[in-house]
């Protein structure tokens, strides 16, 4: 912008001597809050905008006073880790720098005020720009923060900035299954019946709206559940949640119930991996409760003296396995208790 084209240009020039005077002023003893809060955002925004001229020496240096307790507030100092972050050229930087992550993600979305979360969001966004730091973020429920946020905030800015922040998020696929896992659809469809003032925001919910549905359409698709099922290698995801198999129990008919068979043949393969053994017994668990002839179908395929061992298990890999197996074989038994009560 050009105010800052003004530090631009004097830098240049070499009229001006502003980093020693700021930091000095920071690292000060009993500095004024406000002073601090707002010769942190000056530096950080000067670096943010005008990076050419400033190392990464520099930026730590500004990091590590802001990070240790030098008289800046809570939100002064989010603010200035977020004009740090507006350069992409330290972002990394910055990010991997100690304290930074904690900082940014410490947001408590039901309890901090607006302008906390605000720039809590406008940070993380602003991260999202980096596909490598974007990979990382699950690692920091940054979903569930997301989501959490827009159930609860009802400031106009902040639900815009986590709509576009969303956009930025769903093209990571392990985050895009979170968004989708985690009931973010609900929640964004849910802000279409609050009052808004910009009668924009309506369109931006409802756009956020289309491409997450899609998104659910795309995980819920029982061609992708074949597909996994070809690899060998089964993993935790919506394709294996209650939601799935409500909507495509009976898919698994098709070509002579395949898909089922293939499952039966992961838990007999010696070769089968812990998590897989796990997902195939969740699996078949499910089949079993919501398909109408599950028991029959299960036990014509002749895994249950499979599940039981697989149950009784003592391989420490295999705990997850065990309980998985626990929960397959209860609700086979279930089923057949069922079955005897309406015989009777």
């Amino acid at each position: 912008s050009s105010c800052f084209a003004i530090f631009d240009d004097m830098f240049s020039k070499g009229q001006l001597k502003f980093y020693k005077p700021l930091m000095a002023l920071l690292e000060s003893e009993n500095l004024n809050t406000y002073i601090a809060d707002k010769a942190a955002w000056l530096l950080a925004a000067v670096i943010g905008h005008v990076p050419t001229y400033f190392t990464d020496e520099d930026v730590n240096g500004v990091l590590k006073v802001l990070l240790q307790a030098n008289g800046c507030s809570e939100i002064g100092i989010l603010e200035a880790v977020t004009n740090l972050l507006k350069s992409g050229e330290f972002r990394r930087l910055i990010w991997e720098y100690p304290g930074v992550s904690e900082t940014i993600f410490k947001v408590q979305p039901k309890a901090d005020s607006p302008p906390k979360l605000y720039r809590c969001i406008f940070a993380i966004w602003l991260l999202s720009f980096d596909g490598e730091i974007t990979s990382h973020l699950k690692n920091y429920a940054v979903v569930k923060k997301v989501k959490d946020i827009l159930s609860f905030s009802r400031t106009e800015k902040v639900i815009r900035l986590c709509l576009t922040l969303l956009k930025n998020l769903l093209p990571f696929r392990e985050l895009c299954e979170e968004i989708v896992e985690d009931g973010v659809l609900e929640a964004v469809q849910q802000l279409e019946f609050e009052k808004w003032r910009d009668s924009e925001l309506y369109d931006e919910i409802r756009d956020m709206s289309s491409q997450i549905a899609t998104e659910v359409q795309e995980m819920s698709n029982f061609d992708r559940y074949e597909r996994e099922l070809q690899t060998g290698v089964l993993s935790w995801g919506f394709i294996h949640s209650s939601k799935f198999w409500a909507e495509n129990v009976l898919k698994f008919e098709q070509n002579d119930f395949r898909a089922l068979k293939c499952l039966a043949g992961l838990l007999t393969d010696p070769n089968t991996e812990p998590t897989t053994l796990a997902v195939a017994c969740h699996d078949l668990g499910e089949f079993v409760t919501m398909h109408p002839l599950g028991k029959r179908k299960v036990a014509q395929l002749n895994v249950k003296e499979k599940i039981m061992q697989l149950m009784g298990s003592t391989d420490q890999a295999h705990r997850e396995v065990r309980r998985e197996a626990l929960l397959c074989c209860q609700k086979i038994m279930l089923n057949k208790w069922q079955d005897m009560d309406t015989a009777q």
